[in-house]
This record gives structure tokens, sequence and C-alpha cells, in this order.
């Protein structure tokens, strides 16, 4: 409901300002709280609670509520329950309710659908009538000057942004948060009025039942972490007592990081040692690192992370058998097993399932020998640990449990508190005498299994590699005496997020195709290293589907990719991701559909492997070799042709200039290209007649039912598909 402030003789002006301030992370919030209020000290440590600020701006007392920021790319059930329940109170904050909710959005980075999506569902906590009082709110820095804000939005994010003021009634607003002027910040304020006057003098009002739901659950979270911290305080004293057992000091501490990608664990190890030891880029192999700690001599060995919400099927067996082999790098094995999560992000029933299988790759004797490490504190603000394991529900709570009730919180941006890590120590020690002294034992037979794999892993990894060479070399002879092609197409194929657009943009050097899902082909065309290249993104399709239920427009599409290409021959890549798993149904589903194509496509494809980056110091030969028959099938029956992108780096022209090489190369070995690109184009035809003839019957059969049996757009088997398929892609 809204709350109006108005005289008989229409709205009042507004002496008493009241404003919330919504956004993601870094949108600028806090320094736009600190513009209007006049703050000479600056607010700048991260908001973990909702911070009430008051102030004066042109004779007028304002109230300014900043909110904690969510993640830009993260949707609401993405976002721990206690950051919620914060947004949702942030109203109540400045009574009776605020007359703006500015939302910041910062436009010198880039904006996405799925970053709309996230500020829609962020915003609409607050009920969907909080868009009749919001002003969006466009913040940049100095580097970037308001007359060029324009260019920096981008075609694909400036029709989001557009959504966005237009669904605030096209209320927005431009400033620059580091140095902002008084025209900027006083053009502000008309607009508020202006918002207030819009909306017949009311301010926003919340619904008050829901609020009291809110406060509620706040205040029965509070109790049952107050109950939860006496119950873990007896727990950890209580057998040490019984038992007769003592706290012994362990002179040398071995520790194994655990956790999910990003979830901080070699930031842990950092604050751990109190040096910066390990590197903040993705782990790829196990890393040992050692250091005095507190009177003690320290190992740690940090472990590559797995994807937060997929099951241990699509982790590459790469990393699967480093974690395997990570408790052996520190004989005779690990005292504790850190397994980080991070606070300021949600666990829901997806992780605690991904963190179950991971850990379990180990054995289920991990269980007795890990401690929860919670990463990121400082997002806690002035909450407790046991506050949020109490708000974050049954998934998180049964974890903890799993883990005798044993965690730790570390806050990783202050290495000067000492007593955060000695305290840590003290569990660990307390761990170990719970254990009767016993460490985590290394199972020796897997142990061997593992490394015996490895060694023939890294055999065929240089037979491979091997052979790729003396292939090229090869071709390369018949590439001199034979046609060199300045013009050519090449067809992106693979599955959704495998990263064909990505892969289309590192060719180009720059943004040319969207990060939307591609539905349709998007042809590009430009010279790349004097030859004229074209290049063909196609839909994907879901990773481990068949063809059969894979939408007959998509599959329209990829048939006709090939003859987009107006000259020359075409090479098709097929797009993987390096950094997940290729099993027997990936296979099927890509063999599957490039049937689509003709059987001699085959002949003309090379496999790209993306996000090449995340291997880290691995070659591409050894997840080749490791992954399995599926994926060795592949490169095989792409006559081990096959090259490795890393993505991110649009810089490094060497890689691009080698992928075209090998395409040269490909093209001139297959001496009888152009009569094999006809032959393709007539089989995919006559493939396609096939398959509408069949299409055409099961209409004229369904035509037959009778018609109150087709009433639905959907049935309900194309529902549960739909939901499942969606489960299945593999994020980003």
């Amino acid at each position: 409901m809204a709350t109006c402030e108005a005289s008989e003789f229409g709205v009042q002006f507004l002496f008493d300002l009241r404003i919330v301030l919504l956004g993601n992370r870094a949108a600028g919030k806090t320094s736009l709280a600190n513009l209007i209020t006049g703050h000479a000290e600056p607010h700048l440590k991260r908001t973990a609670q909702c911070v009430k600020m008051h102030g004066d701006f042109a004779g007028r007392q304002v109230t300014v509520v900043d909110t904690p920021g969510w993640w830009k790319n993260y949707l609401v059930k993405e976002t721990p329950e206690f950051q919620r329940q914060e947004i949702v109170l942030s109203v109540a904050h400045c009574p009776p309710g605020p007359h703006a909710v500015l939302l910041l959005i910062r436009v010198d980075a880039l904006f996405k659908e799925k970053h709309r999506r996230s500020v829609q569902e962020h915003l609409e906590l607050l009920s969907e009538r909080v868009w009749n009082h919001t002003i969006v709110v466009f913040t940049y820095r100095d580097q970037l000057q308001e007359q060029t804000l324009g260019k920096y939005i981008g075609s694909e994010g400036e029709s989001l942004l557009l959504w966005l003021v237009e669904k605030c009634g096209h209320r927005y607003h431009a400033l620059n948060t580091e140095r902002a002027t008084g025209t900027q910040l006083t053009g502000l304020m008309e607009k508020i009025d202006a918002v207030v006057v819009g909306n017949g003098g009311c301010h926003f009002e919340m619904d008050r039942k829901w609020m009291y739901a809110v406060e509620g659950m706040m205040t029965k979270r509070y109790t049952r972490a107050n109950q939860r911290r006496k119950m873990v305080q007896e727990q950890w004293e209580t057998p040490l007592v019984r038992q007769g057992l003592k706290h012994v000091h362990i002179p040398k501490v071995r520790m194994v990081m655990l956790g999910f990608r990003r979830s901080g664990k070699s930031s842990a190890g950092n604050t751990i040692l109190s040096m910066a030891t390990f590197v903040s880029k993705r782990t790829s192999t196990c890393v040992r690192r050692q250091g005095e700690v507190d009177g003690r001599h320290v190992i740690i060995v940090d472990t590559p992370g797995w994807w937060k919400s997929l099951p241990v099927a699509d982790t590459p067996e790469l990393d699967k058998e480093e974690i395997s082999l990570s408790v052996s790098l520190c004989p005779p094995g690990p005292h504790v097993l850190l397994l980080t999560l991070r606070v300021d992000m949600s666990f829901t029933a997806a992780e605690k399932k991904s963190v179950v299988e991971h850990m379990e790759l180990l054995s289920e004797r991990v269980w007795a020998h890990t401690i929860v490490l919670f990463t990121h504190g400082d997002c806690l603000g002035d909450l407790t640990v046991e506050e949020f394991i109490e708000s974050e529900g049954t998934a998180l709570q049964w974890l903890v449990e799993k883990c005798g009730n044993r965690y730790h919180v570390l806050n990783n941006e202050n290495w000067n508190d000492g007593s955060q890590v000695t305290n840590l120590l003290e569990k660990i020690e307390k761990m170990v005498a719970q254990n009767r002294g016993h460490y985590y034992e290394i199972d020796l037979k897997t142990l061997k299994e593992v490394k015996q794999k490895r060694k023939a892993v890294e055999r065929k990894a240089k037979a491979r590699a091997k052979k790729q060479r003396q292939m090229r070399k090869l071709d390369n002879k018949m590439k001199d005496v034979g046609k060199h092609f300045s013009e050519f197409s090449l067809v992106l194929l693979g599955y959704g997020e495998s990263g064909k657009s990505s892969t289309g943009n590192t060719i180009f050097g720059k943004q040319v195709f969207g990060s939307r899902r591609t539905a349709r082909c998007v042809q590009v065309h430009v010279e790349v290293g004097g030859q004229q290249v074209s290049i063909i993104d196609t839909p994907g399709w879901w990773k481990h589907l068949p063809t059969e239920q894979t939408p007959e427009l998509n599959k329209d599409e990829i048939t006709q990719s090939a003859s987009l290409s107006a000259s020359g021959p075409v090479a098709y890549i097929l797009v993987l991701r390096a950094d997940c798993s290729f099993k027997e149904r990936e296979r099927k589903a890509m063999e599957d559909h490039l049937r689509l194509l003709g059987s001699t496509v085959w002949d003309h494809s090379i496999v790209l492997f993306s996000f090449g980056d995340l291997l880290g110091d691995r070659a591409i030969e050894q997840h080749i070799a490791c992954e399995g028959e599926a994926l060795q099938w592949l490169v095989d029956r792409c006559g081990n042709r096959y090259h490795v992108f890393n993505n991110k780096a649009k810089g490094e022209s060497h890689q691009v200039t080698e992928l075209l090489e090998k395409i040269q190369e490909m093209i001139s070995a297959n001496s009888r290209g152009n009569d094999k690109d006809m032959q393709v184009l007539r089989e995919v035809t006559e493939g396609r007649k096939v398959e509408e003839d069949r299409a055409n019957t099961r209409l004229k059969m369904q035509g037959q039912r009778e018609e109150d049996e087709s009433d639905d757009v959907f049935d309900d088997d194309e529902v549960i598909w739909e939901s499942r398929a969606w489960k299945w892609t593999t994020a980003v």
C-alpha cells in the first residue's frame, strides 16, 4: 500500500525526504549515500546490514538507507536468505516508508539478460508496486565522461537498460559517484520530487503482514542460533572431559582445502599462513604450501574446485583424480579437511548433493575429519555465523551436522586478526583429540590405482600429441602443393553454454556475437590474418539429449548453416568446454546432431576446447586421455584434429593463427573438398525431406484425434522434459 503526504492544496514540499538505495555490489550505493548526506568520513565498508544515514541537503532533512548489494549475475534464489530479509526490511528503517527507491546500475560495465533478471527479482522482493516509486540511477566514475555513456551500454545492454527505464516509468538519472557535481545532485532531488508528485504525494509502504512475517523469521533465527551456539560449545568440550581426552598441541598441522570454485579456498589458505602464497586464479592442480603459524608448522594443500551446483558426474576426470590424490601430498595424511563455503551465497539442496558426492571421492570416512570453513566472513557484518546457518535452511544445517557441528568463519580480508586463525587451529586440535589422535588415513590401494591410471593417461597424452604433430607435418606438405584458400567459412557447433559465441568473439578479437542464447544462425564476415573468414554461429542443443528432443526450428537452423557460406570451403568447429566432463550421453547427442549435416561432416570438422585457461598447466591431451572413450572417439572421428582456446585472452592472436593454420591444413588434406561439400548438402536435403515426410504423417495421424485431446499447447511430458533439460545444461 502507499500513504499520501499532501494537503488540501496539493502535494507539500518535502522538507523530510526518505530514500532507499538498491543495487548489485559495486554499483555505487554507499558512495551515493555519502554524497547525498554529505558525510565527511565516508562509510566505505561492504554493506552487510542496512545502514541508515542522515544529512542535510539544500535545507532539507534527508534520510538515506543503504542496503546490502547482491551479486550482479545471481538470481534471488542464489542470494543468502539473511540478505533477502535485509532488503525487505530496508523500508522499515525510514518509517513510514521511502519517498523514492533509487536503483543503481553501473553503466561502464556489461549489462546482460541475466543481470536484468537479477535486478527485477531482487527489486520485486519489495513487491511489484515498488516500480512506481523507483528511479534508475546510472552511475559511472571519473574515467567515463557523461557524454560517452551511450557507447558503453552497447547494443544488447541498451535494450535491456531501456526495459528497466520503461519499467520505472522512464525515470532515470546519470551521476558520477566519484565526483558528483552540485547540478547532478540537485537534478536527482528534483526527479525524486517529481516521483512523489506523480504518486499523488504518496510514499512507498510494504505490506505489513509480510513485514511482520519477515521480522518473525528473524526473531526465530536469533533464538535458534543461540541454542546452536550453546549446543556446539558443549559438544566441543563435554566429550573431551567425559572420555578423559586431553587437548594436545599439534606442532605440525596438515590440512587439505576442498570446495566449489570461487569458494575462497586459496584465499583462506593465504589467511591461515598470513601471506599471499596461493595464487587467486583457479586452482587446476593440487598446490602444497607451508609456513609457521602461531607456534605450529602448517602444511596446506589446495585442490581444484568443482561447479557449485553440478553433480560429480559433470566434473572432469582430471579434477576428480586431483581431489583423490590431494591427501597424499601431506603424508601420512591430513589432520583436517577444510570444506570451504561462502557466506555471501545461498546453499541449496543442489549444492548439498554436489558437496556430498565430491567429498566422498575420498570415502565416507572423510566426514569425521572435516570442518566447514565459512569464507568471506566480512559479508556477515553483525550477523553471527550461527544465525547464517539457521537462516539458510535444512540443506546447510544437515551439512554442518554431518561434519559433527564443526565449523568456523574466516574474514579473508583481515589478516591482522590473528585470533581467527588461532581459534581455527584450536578447533582442529580438539577434533583430532576427539578422533583419539587419528588423522585421515590414505587408502593405499585406491592411491595406487589412481597413480597407475595417471601414468597410463600421461602415456596416451604424449602419444596423441606426437600423432598430431606428425599429422600436421604431412598436412603441411599437402598444403604447400595444394590450393591455398583466401576465403572460407567456419560453422560453430555445440551444445548450449559450450562457448560457441565466445569462441567466435575470440577469433574476431572483439565482442561481435551477443551473450544471449543463439536462437537463429548468425553470420559475420571479417578479415583475420589476411584471410576472409565467414563465421556462422548456430543454436546449441541440450548437452545430454538426442535430436528428437531438439526443437525443429533449431534443427533447421543447424541444417541450413552450411548453405549460408557464399563461397569457399566450409569447416565445422565442434565446441566443447575444457572444464566439463564429456561422457557417452554427450557423445551420442553430438553424433546425433552432426548427422543432420551428412556423413562427410567429420572430414571437415575440428574439435575446439573452449575455456582452456581453466586447464592450468595441464596439456589438453591429458584431458582427452583421462576423460575416457567418449571424448577420445570424438577426437579420433575428427581425424585427431583439435585445438584449445583461452576465451578470456582475446588479444592473444597466436591461438587464432594456429587454429586457422590447422583449418587450412584440413582443407588441403580434403582434396575432394568441393565434391564432398556438395555431397553434404545433398544428404542434408534428402535427410530433411525424409524428416518432413515423417512429420506430415504424424500430423495427419494427430488430426484424427478428438478435439478435446488437443486443447493444451504443451503436455505434462514436455514440461517435465523442459525442466530436466534446463537442469542438465552446464553452468557458466
